[in-house]
């Protein structure tokens, strides 16, 4: 996990017209406003809108309105930090839009150290919902390519250089490779497939092997694609926790998920991140309860 350069939290200041805080921002929300002549600037972390603003913004949340620290919320620490979903993107993208649309409550900063060292806990939430909602962790609905497959074994062996291939065995991969980028250059880049084509125009006896750039190519493909049919774990997880998707034989703790429906599942995550995680420092007003 990558840290962020700049600061997660600007902690900068929307008021409305009557001079009242309605939510904080970062500093591109304030330019956003600003550019449209939507708000005035009063200092350089404060921006007054000039129209009258439709609701309370976050007045009535306190969670909202206070000054974010730029710290790591299980150590405490200020440096390597980047900003953590407590409800796995997977999930989250998948759930209703007035869910994902109210997610900063769920999104903390975290060191880099500390957030790895969670992450082995929460791979364990994972499989235990794979498990028990039939919800495969690679999703399901894959197609194996096993032209592509061969062919790409094939072109390892042939890049190994290993001398102690017998010449027949050579000849077999080089066909191999050579049926499928001839048959299959359409997966190939559009240089490739220039090639491809002047080989395929050709005598038909030029070595495409010796093509070291369309080796490694054909090396970096897919040997399975999602088809048609395909669903994320994550897809699963959610349809079969809003009912949509039949589930039997849960563990009671999943059944509470289907029970309790999204909000249970957003539950469930906070309170696994706060008994395996353990943070010490978390924001005010912060709560596994929190309205979802």
């Amino acid at each position: 996990m990558l840290s962020r350069t700049k600061a997660i939290y600007e902690n900068c200041r929307v008021l409305d017209m009557s001079g009242n805080l309605l939510f904080k921002a970062g500093r591109k929300r304030l330019d956003w406003y600003l550019s449209r002549s939507l708000a005035r600037e009063l200092d350089a972390e404060t921006i007054q809108l000039t129209f009258a603003h439709r609701g309370d913004g976050r007045a009535s949340e306190p969670f909202y309105l206070q000054d974010m620290r730029n710290t790591c919320v299980v150590c405490g620490g200020s440096t390597q930090l980047t900003l953590h979903h407590i409800v796995p993107a997977q999930y989250r993208q998948h759930m209703p839009e007035q869910v994902k649309s109210h997610s900063s409550h769920d999104l903390l900063p975290l060191c880099t150290q500390c957030h790895d060292a969670y992450e082995r806990h929460a791979g364990l939430l994972k499989r235990h919902l794979a498990e028990c909602f039939n919800a495969p962790l690679l999703g399901i609905g894959w197609i194996d390519r096993p032209d592509i497959n061969k062919a790409v074994k094939a072109a390892a062996a042939l890049l190994s250089g290993n001398p102690r291939i017998p010449q027949e065995r050579l000849d077999e991969l080089r066909r191999v490779v050579r049926q499928v980028c001839i048959n299959r250059s359409d997966l190939f880049s559009a240089e490739m497939q220039r090639y491809l084509d002047t080989v395929r125009n050709g005598d038909g006896t030029r070595d495409v092997s010796a093509n070291g750039a369309l080796m490694q190519e054909l090396c970096a493909m897919e040997v399975r694609v999602a088809g048609p049919e395909f669903r994320a774990h994550g897809v699963l997880v959610v349809e079969a926790v809003l009912g949509s998707r039949a589930a039997s034989g849960l563990c009671r703790e999943c059944r509470a998920l289907v029970d309790g429906g999204i909000a249970a599942l957003v539950v469930r995550w906070r309170r696994h991140f706060v008994e395996h995680a353990a943070p010490a420092h978390l924001p005010d007003h912060w709560s596994v309860d929190y309205a979802v």
